[in-house]
């Protein structure tokens, strides 16, 4: 068998009962945003921000704990493929988007490919988080998004509020 025989197919699998948001921020932000991801499901048990470094299996999960933990990781063939097509996946299958865009959003494609593609598929609402005074009236990412928030508390403030309305515009 060549390496696009042994290629599998990327496996997202969704908490159930839970609105879910698609978490997307830089990689390089990843650590606090995973202790603040983990408090904010704490205080609101009905939203899941799935984490695409931690909360989805396969390509990228993988290479994250690796490299949390010190560890080296080997890329085989089409990980760059299964990868996105992951992240594609879950961004297609989450109820929203939740972006972050901070200190580290210069150094990271992927989180603007995300919104992209978020804005592309049908997940609603498509919410920011934009701690970054220089951005936040940038105006891909205000037709990009349905709203904007100058924090994290002002997020948190707001979203059950965001949820109830898209559940009751769209029956879920």
């Amino acid at each position: 068998m060549n390496w696009a025989q042994k290629m599998k197919a990327p496996e997202v699998k969704f908490p159930k009962n839970l609105f879910t948001f698609y978490l997307s921020h830089p990689f390089v932000s990843r650590e606090y945003v995973r202790k603040w991801e983990l408090e904010f499901e704490k205080e609101h048990p009905k939203i899941a921000l799935i984490n695409p470094f931690y909360d989805v299996e396969g390509e990228g999960r993988e290479d994250v704990m690796a490299r949390d933990e010190g560890k080296k990781f080997k890329k085989l063939p089409g990980y760059n493929w299964r990868l996105v097509a992951r992240d594609k996946i879950a961004i297609e299958f989450s109820r929203g988007i939740v972006g972050i865009v901070d200190h580290n959003s210069g150094s990271s494609i992927g989180t603007i490919m995300e919104f992209v593609y978020g804005r592309g598929s049908a997940s609603n609402p498509k919410l920011l988080i934009c701690t970054n005074k220089e951005l936040f009236n940038h105006p891909w990412l205000r037709t990009h998004f349905h709203k904007i928030y100058p924090s994290f508390e002002a997020f948190e403030k707001d979203v059950e509020k965001q949820v109830a309305r898209v559940k009751k515009k769209w029956g879920f």
